[in-house]
């Protein structure tokens, strides 16, 4: 017979799990409110999920080990037995103790829960220190082969239990990132609306009459697990332009670098800046600043830029590639320029010298995330472009959205 507590028999385990979804909110709004504004929805899920995530019961059965102790065995209720007792309760004999101490990693307070569906029968067994202990005891006389029927009768029980757990954990783990993420637009809906910090940071670009409609490019956004800290200046309006602004710059820019690719011959002999130039100059064709002025003004001979209020919006820097240091390089000249929320730059790269372009593009993504300032990639689906998320090397609070472009203009100067 098996000793100890009895296990999945006392709480619910769905009222345990309903218990801890309904911390998401208070958890959400607990967030500073400086923090929570300069943190992505991405960043925001994985800390409250990493909080709220319940991890499963998983016995480790290979590393069990056994201890054997003499004992006394009550077998007053065993119907098999007949014996003569001068007292009404128990009646012990000499026996054997089997323990059988089973390692385990997840939340011990499982063992507790009813799990959906449950049996008739509950296991029994001890918890400590993250071991189960199951133990079997049996009266002297018995074959030691029932030891081990019981032993794997109790263990058949636990196993099933523990499936259906795991079974229940992992639909309440993966309901997290969607419940947390009503969570947060909650919040942010109220903050914008009492503070509409959101129209605040827009610099309104409007289309010139006549330019050619283009459809934003969809991005897939994939933030770090961890909360960055607020700027040092504390949150507040700060002059940026939209995502749709954004991808429709990226747009004209990939236009532009695929002409170049097409003849590389005429645009190759060309430096940096005078390409740089040719960009510039067609993405003012298609943009204006308030007063209607040029919005793309060039700063340095390989960069340009959008400015509001002595910082800039977007900054694009135009480089030749003579290596991954070029790339670190032209990395570190845009991460000072721009505003706290969301900035946004393009960083291009032309590729004039090499004739092996693969072995350009498979040295990029490494040398992006080897930079020391590097904090995550977001998803990118045109070839020979990536996009990361930067941080700025003043102020770690400043997060720059950085998109990378590599064009081949190498052509044989023998053909």
């Amino acid at each position: 017979m098996s000793s100890g507590m009895t296990l999945f028999s006392e709480m619910d385990l769905s009222d345990e799990l309903g218990t801890r979804q309904s911390r998401i909110s208070s958890a959400v709004d607990a967030i500073p409110k400086e923090q929570f504004l300069i943190s992505s929805d991405s960043e925001l899920i994985k800390y409250i999920k990493a909080d709220l995530t319940v991890d499963p019961l998983v016995l480790d059965e290979q590393a069990a080990t056994v201890i054997e102790t003499e004992t006394k065995v009550d077998i007053s209720g065993d119907p098999n037995r007949i014996f003569r007792s001068f007292n009404e309760g128990a009646y012990y004999v000499p026996g054997t103790c089997i323990d059988v101490d089973i390692p385990f990693s997840g939340e011990e307070w499982i063992f507790s829960c009813r799990t959906n569906p449950w049996f008739s029968a509950y296991p029994h067994g001890t918890v400590s220190l993250k071991s189960l202990r199951v133990s079997i005891t049996l009266p002297h006389d018995v074959d030691r082969v029932k030891f081990k029927e019981d032993y794997d009768r109790e263990m058949k029980l636990i196993r099933r239990y523990i499936a259906n757990s795991s079974t229940q954990v992992s639909e309440y783990n993966e309901s997290l990132p969607g419940l947390i993420q009503q969570a947060i637009k909650s919040r942010r809906e109220r903050l914008n609306k009492h503070g509409n910090i959101a129209a605040l940071l827009d610099i309104p670009l409007a289309t010139k009459p006549g330019a050619p409609s283009i459809t934003p490019i969809r991005v897939e956004m994939r933030r770090p697990p961890t909360l960055p800290v607020p700027p040092k200046g504390g949150v507040k309006p700060e002059p940026g332009i939209s995502d749709e602004t954004f991808e429709h710059i990226l747009q004209f820019i990939r236009h532009q670098g695929r002409t170049f690719e097409t003849t590389p011959k005429t645009y190759a002999k060309h430096d940096e800046e005078d390409l740089r130039n040719i960009i510039m100059a067609q993405l003012n064709g298609h943009f204006k600043g308030d007063a209607g002025a040029e919005v793309f003004r060039k700063q340095g001979k390989t960069d340009l830029r959008i400015e509001a209020e002595n910082r800039a919006a977007f900054v694009s820097e135009c480089k030749v590639w003579t290596g991954p240091a070029s790339l670190t390089g032209a990395m570190d000249q845009l991460l000072d320029y721009l505003t706290w929320r969301d900035s946004k730059a393009a960083l291009v790269m032309f590729n004039m010298r090499n004739k092996n372009l693969s072995r350009i593009v498979d040295s990029v993504p490494n040398t992006l995330m080897n930079h020391t300032l590097f904090v995550q990639v977001i998803g990118c689906d045109e070839i020979g472009e990536w996009r990361i998320r930067m941080r700025s090397r003043e102020d770690e609070g400043r997060r720059v959205i950085v998109h990378v472009f590599v064009f081949d203009l190498y052509h044989d100067p023998d053909t």
